[in-house]
This record gives structure tokens, sequence and C-alpha cells, in this order.
């Protein structure tokens, strides 16, 4: 085993491991958010949740991706931790597609493959299909790393040390196991994994029956990725990632008895006597699929043991928890169905302070005025923080959808953050009237402030609505309302001005009642606003 024959390995697996990173780069820029809402709604049913894990991971090639993505839903409350259960079962069946995939001979046109790649992303303009060449590219760069580890790997055939190494490993399970979580959780790729082992059973320096219980191992050292992704998340975040550990430990029990009780090796040699690669292949598959039909219908065991290891009951603060991570597929996605979350819950409080200072005005109480300054001083933390966080969103590299939802969000907080401001302004003016005991609004006044607040309270909430899409609520019912209270506005105005000139009017509350009047019209403004962005989003896309 000569020196450069280590340099080739080496870099046949740096190859290998930028061509898996590269397609899953490509496939999240061309589907990151579609498959980012598959995870959102067809979860419901823990089995059909196994099969939406199995197919993601098949695609992107890393169940580390699918099930970091799980953990990250989970931390976001996008998805219920009994939801996430069947994900990452599926997660593990999936990712043997890899193991399939590289079992088929294509070092001859693998150098082929990744130049008509190349060549699409360097000259073709669509960003889809850029997309999709710097995937295919991947998938060649992948086959050119295996073929060169391949060819350089059959020069340790003959050194005796490594004979040893292979003989000690496939005679001691614990051994085995732990260079399979080692070499697993070293990799941060269970596909990186097996792939590199195949590459070792073609050049013919290592059997199934020396392997098979690094396979086994490799179920652990998989979850690496899911417990980083946890780290610092919600308690049901944790658990999702210890229901990933427990099966995963689990399984790897099952294989390691199964394949000493039982001939698996055998078995497995027989289906493809010729081809090393495939047998290893397929031991993956079947063990993961075996494993995966047993632990199944002791999904709700394991949910519950995470429970009793992560202790406490689940984390209900207001604090804005997203964790960005650029380095695993579908971070980025995570982080902005987080985001939107975090939007979502600034509108609800800019719109529950319209409804407060309406409450506060016709429905006084002890401490309504401290709530409404204490909900706006979390709008305006939100809309710095969420700031901050779209830029460094933006800063990863986003394909066109998740782009443009970026830009939306970076427009709507302001109209939030401003509705937040106006229903402040009006606090204080209410605040103001019942400091001085000389002061009060009309029953006539109060009357059309009601009128008028009632249209504004409905043009934010539907404004919302319209924004995300909805089919009854569309931007010309939102113009039309926006019209109206522009008209109330003007006609409450002057009907103030002709009640001053009789003197029924007091010019002190008279101005407050003005002040008043223009904040309410600015929220219908800017809820106007919000709504239009929906649309040139729609439009964009």
């Amino acid at each position: 085993m000569q020196l450069i024959n280590w340099f080739e390995i080496a870099g046949g697996l740096a190859l290998f491991l930028f061509g898996i990173r590269l397609m899953g780069d490509g496939i999240e820029l061309m589907a990151g958010a579609k498959l980012k809402n598959i995870l959102e709604r067809l979860t419901k049913n823990r089995f059909l949740g196994l099969l939406v894990g199995l197919a993601i991971t098949a695609i992107i090639q890393s169940s580390n991706a699918t099930t970091s993505m799980t953990v990250g839903f989970v931390n976001a409350g996008l998805l219920e931790l009994t939801n996430s259960v069947g994900l990452i079962m599926g997660a593990n069946i999936g990712t043997t597609v890899t193991g399939q995939l590289i079992a088929f001979n294509m070092d001859t046109i693998a150098p082929l493959i990744a130049f008509f790649g190349i060549v699409g992303f360097l000259f073709i303009k669509n960003n889809n299909f850029k997309s999709f060449a710097q995937t295919i590219t991947g998938l060649g760069i992948l086959f050119i790393g295996m073929a060169t580890m391949k060819q350089n790997m059959v020069a340790l055939k003959n050194e005796i040390w490594f004979q040893s190494l292979i003989i000690s490993v496939g005679d001691s399970p614990i051994l085995g196991i732990l260079v399979g979580i080692i070499f697993t959780a070293v990799l941060q790729s269970a596909s990186a994994s097996i792939g590199i082992l195949q590459a070792m059973a073609g050049a013919g320096i290592i059997t199934l029956g020396q392997s098979i219980f690094i396979i086994c191992g490799q179920n652990i050292g998989a979850t690496v990725a899911a417990i980083m992704t946890a780290v610092g998340g919600t308690r049901d975040a944790k658990r999702a990632a210890c229901v990933h550990v427990l099966f995963n430990v689990f399984a790897t029990i099952i294989c390691v008895v199964a394949c000493t009780f039982l001939p698996c090796v055998t078995w497995i040699e027989q289906l493809s006597p010729a081809n090393a690669v495939q047998q290893l292949a397929n031991a993956n598959t079947f063990l993961k699929i075996g494993a995966t039909i047993i632990l199944y219908p002791c999904a709700t065991l394991l949910e519950k043991l995470s429970g009793i290891i992560i202790r406490g009951d689940r984390q209900t603060d207001d604090t804005i928890n997203i964790h960005i991570n650029d380095k695993g597929f579908g971070m980025s996605s995570i982080a902005i169905s987080q985001a939107q979350g975090e939007v979502t819950h600034m509108f609800n409080l800019a719109s529950e302070n319209v409804t407060r200072v309406k409450e506060a005005l016709f429905n006084p109480r002890e401490g309504d005025i401290d709530e409404i300054l204490a909900n706006e001083y979390q709008i305006d933390m939100l809309n710095r923080d969420i700031t901050v966080m779209l830029v460094d969103i933006n800063r990863n590299g986003l394909g066109t959808h998740d782009a443009l939802l970026i830009d939306q969000m970076h427009h709507i907080i302001v109209d939030f953050e401003r509705i937040g401001d106006h229903a402040e302004n009006i606090a204080g003016h209410i605040q103001h009237v019942r400091d001085d005991e000389g002061l009060d609004f009309s029953d006539h006044a109060k009357k059309q402030l009601a009128r008028l607040m009632g249209s504004v309270e409905k043009i934010v909430n539907d404004s919302f609505e319209c924004m995300k899409g909805s089919d009854v609520i569309t931007l010309k019912n939102i113009e039309a309302q926006e019209q109206h209270i522009d008209d109330l506005v003007e006609e409450l105005t002057n009907d103030h001005i002709k009640r001053l000139e009789e003197y029924k009017c007091n010019a002190s509350i008279g101005m407050i009642y003005v002040e008043i009047l223009t904040d309410l019209e600015r929220i219908g403004d800017h809820s106007l606003n919000v709504a239009q962005a929906g649309l040139k989003y729609r439009k964009k896309r």
C-alpha cells in the first residue's frame, strides 16, 4: 500500500462526501419548501408519516437530514411529537436507497453524468433547472469518488494489519458496533458510511460477514445529527431526538441478535452471490426494514420512554427559539417556517392590541393599558429579532420560493409593527383622558368611535387572511374596506368640526378625538399593505 493510494482514497472520499452534499443542496433549492409542506401536512397518521419519511429520505439521500428536519419542526411547534415518530422510522428505511443506488456499477458513465450536470448548471439560466443540474452534478461526483476509492482500496487486501483488523471486527459484535457508531458519527451520514463499506466490498477487501456488525452500529451513529439539532431546543424537540436514539439502539440490538442466532448473512449472500456491493446494500435494507416492522407497534412506548428520560412539561415560553444551521438539508426551510410562526405571533399581538384599545375605551378595567404596553414591547422585540433572523437565513442561499417568502416577511412585519404603534398611541390617548378628570368623550363621540373601531378591527384580521391566500377574502374586498374606513374618518372629522363650530364639543377632548381617528385610519392603511404583500408574493411566484 503506497502513500499515493492513501492520497487517492482521501480524494475519493472527499468527492464522495461532496457529491452527497451537492445533491442535497440542489434538491433543497429545487424542492425544499415542498418537502417542508409535505412534512407539515402528511404526518397526522403515523403509518403515513413512516411512508413520508421513507420517501423524502430516499429522495434527499440522507436520514440525518430528514430526522434533523423532523426535530427542527417539533422544536418550532409545527409538528407534534407523536407524529414525528413515524417519520423517524421511515427515514431509517429511506436511507438504504443510497446503498442500493451505489450497488449499480456506474463507474464508466459517472464522469459523463457529472459533465452534463455541470454544463447545465453553468449555461442554463433558469433557477429550477440549475438546481436540478446541481443535483445531477452531485450524483456524478458521488460515483466518481466511489470509483476512486474502490480502485485504490484494492492494495489494502494484501496488508496484514488490515486483514487482522477486519477479522477482529467480524468476530466481535461489540467492536463492530463501536466502529459503525464512530464511523457514522464522524461522517455525519449513514449513507456515506455504508457507501464506504461498499467501496471496500467492491475492492474485494471486506465481506458481508465481516461488516455486518458495522452496519448494525451505523444505526446509532446516525443519531448524532438529530441530537445536535435538538440541543438548546424545546423539551419536545429533545424527546423527538431521544425517540430517534431509542429506536436505533433497539434496532441495533435486534439486528445483532438476528445475525447471531439466524443465518441472516447466508440468506442475504444467496440473493446476489456474485456481487459483494449488492450484498451490503441488501443487508442494510433488510435489517432496517425488519427492525422497523418489529418496533413500529412499540412507537407509543418509545414516545413514553422519551418522556421519562427527558422530564418536564412542554415548554410554552414566548421567546423566539429559532436555530439556523446552514450545514444540514432543510435547515433553511425549518428556519423559514419558524420565522413564519413568529410573524404570525407578532400579528396576533398587534391584532390583540387593536381589540384591547377598543375594550379599554368602552369597557375599562384595571391594568388594561399596561397589558397593551406589554404587548407592544413584545411586538418591538419580535420586529427586531425576526429581521435579524431573516437576514441570517437569506445568507444561506435560497430557492425562488423561499426567497420570496423572506421578502414578504420583511415587508409585513414592518406593517405589523406600525399597527402596534398606532394601537399604543390610542392607548396613550385613552390614558390621558382617564388621568384628566375634566376630559371625557361624549356618548355621541363614543358611538362614532365604536363604529370606526369595528371596521378597523375587521380589516386587520381580514387582511392577514387575505395575505395568506384566502379564497373568501380577496384584495378587492380589503381595498373596499380600507376605502370605507377613509370615507368614515372623513365623515367623522367633518361631523366633529361641525360640533366644534356649534360649541357642542370641548376643544381639548376634540384634539384627542381627531388623533384617535388618524391612528385608526393609519391602521387601515397598513392592513391594506399587508394584503397587497400577499398578492405581490403570489404574482412573483
